[in-house]
């Protein structure tokens, strides 16, 4: 990408941030810093780890997060990932954890719980376009 047009922007800023994310790391591994832990002994993974680790994009795992498709903790503004969750999390496939029927017929009750609906009113007027609501 020599010359960058206004549209290739956004993708071009994201690329270079996943970059120095990834050359940070190796960094600290060249010096010999160890990876931050917590006192259980779990590694703490940040998120460009865990971006290379799956081989997706940082804005990817973003939305993965967001979906609570993939295992994360939240602090603040802050997201952690621990890497023997992510392992676990491969393991069963990629999936959020539902591994049995009756599982996944409870999540779908859920799912189906917090579905917007819209307003009786514009139902009506949908059906019957000809009525005015008042």
């Amino acid at each position: 990408m020599d010359n960058i047009t206004f549209e290739q922007l956004p993708q071009a800023v994201s690329m270079l941030i996943e970059k120095v994310g990834l050359l940070t790391d190796r960094v600290e591994k060249v010096l010999g810093r160890t990876p931050q832990q917590n006192g259980e002994g779990h590694n703490l993974l940040t998120l460009n780890e865990v971006a290379a680790l799956l081989d997706k994009s940082a804005s990817t795992i973003y939305a993965m997060t967001s979906d609570k498709r993939i295992p994360y903790h939240k602090r603040g503004n802050k997201l952690y990932f621990f890497e023997n969750e992510i392992i676990a999390w491969i393991e069963q496939g990629g999936t959020s954890g539902v591994t049995n029927e009756s599982e996944i017929e409870k999540r779908l009750e859920e799912l189906r719980k917090g579905k917007k609906r819209k307003p009786r009113s514009l139902q009506q007027q949908q059906e019957n376009p000809n009525t005015a609501v008042l």
